[in-house]
C-alpha cells in the first residue's frame, strides 16, 4: 500500500541532462502556472554539454524562485572550499578525480556552494538516509537523490545519475528516473535496498537535495 505518492509531471532526458529534468519535474509541480523550457532549465542548473553539474547553483536558483531547500551530504565543503582539488584527491579514486578536474570548474563550485553557506540556507553534513527521504515526502517536499544509473537498471559499471523520489511504502521508493542511457522510467518502483545501493554507489556521500514551495 502506497503511504505516500505525489502526482509529479515526468520530464524526459534526452542524452545526459538527468539533473536538468529533475529540476524541471520539481518546477513543473511546484509551478504549474509556468512552463519552463529546457534552455531556461539548463541556465537554472549552469548545464554545460560534457561538463559535471554540481547542485549548488540550482538550489541558489530555486530559492530565488521562492522555494525552500535543503541539502543532506556527507562531504567536507569547508575543506573543498579552502582547496577544491586537494579535498577531492582524498576522496575520489584516480578516475573519478580526473574527470572532475577535466570537467568541472572545482574553483566555481566552490564559490557557490560558500554563497549557499553565506546565505543561511540548509546544509547538513552526514549521510542522508530512508528515514529522511520519507520525512520530507510526509512533509510535501520532493526529493532528489544522486546514484548509480546502471545499478537500478540492472547492469553492471557505473553511471553517475540523478533521480527525483515522488513516493514510497513499506517495500520500497518511486522515483521518476530520467536515464539518457538505459532509458526513461516514469513512476519506477524501486525496494529500498536497491536503492540503498545505489545510492552509496555515488560516492558513499548519500547526497540528498529535498523542494518545497
Amino acid at each position: 500500500m502506497t503511504k505516500k505518492l505525489h502526482d509529479v509531471p515526468f520530464v524526459e532526458n534526452p542524452d545526459d541532462r538527468c539533473t536538468v529534468a529533475v529540476i524541471g519535474m520539481v518546477l513543473s509541480y511546484f509551478m504549474p502556472e509556468r512552463h519552463f523550457a529546457m534552455p531556461e532549465l539548463e541556465t537554472i542548473c549552469g548545464y554545460e554539454k560534457g561538463r559535471s553539474i554540481w547542485k549548488a547553483l540550482s538550489m541558489l536558483n530555486l530559492v530565488k524562485l521562492g522555494f525552500q531547500v535543503y541539502w543532506i551530504e556527507d562531504f567536507d565543503h569547508q575543506k573543498f572550499m579552502a582547496d577544491p582539488k586537494g579535498y577531492l584527491r582524498t576522496i575520489l579514486d584516480d578516475e573519478a578525480y580526473e574527470w572532475q578536474v577535466t570537467h568541472g570548474n572545482l574553483d566555481q563550485e566552490a564559490g557557490r556552494i560558500r554563497q549557499y553557506i553565506k546565505d543561511g540556507l540548509p546544509l547538513e553534513r552526514r549521510r542522508a538516509t530512508d528515514a529522511d527521504v520519507k520525512r520530507f515526502l510526509d512533509d510535501g517536499w520532493l526529493v532528489h537523490l544522486e546514484v548509480n544509473a546502471n545499478t537500478l537498471s540492472g547492469k553492471t559499471g557505473y553511471e553517475g545519475h540523478s533521480i527525483l523520489v515522488i513516493g514510497y511504502n513499506d517495500a520500497g521508493a518511486t522515483i521518476h528516473n530520467p536515464d539518457g542511457v538505459n532509458g526513461n522510467k516514469p513512476n519506477q518502483h524501486v525496494s529500498w535496498g536497491l536503492l540503498d545501493r545505489a545510492w552509496k554507489e555515488f560516492g558513499g556521500s548519500y547526497s540528498l537535495y529535498a523542494f518545497k514551495k
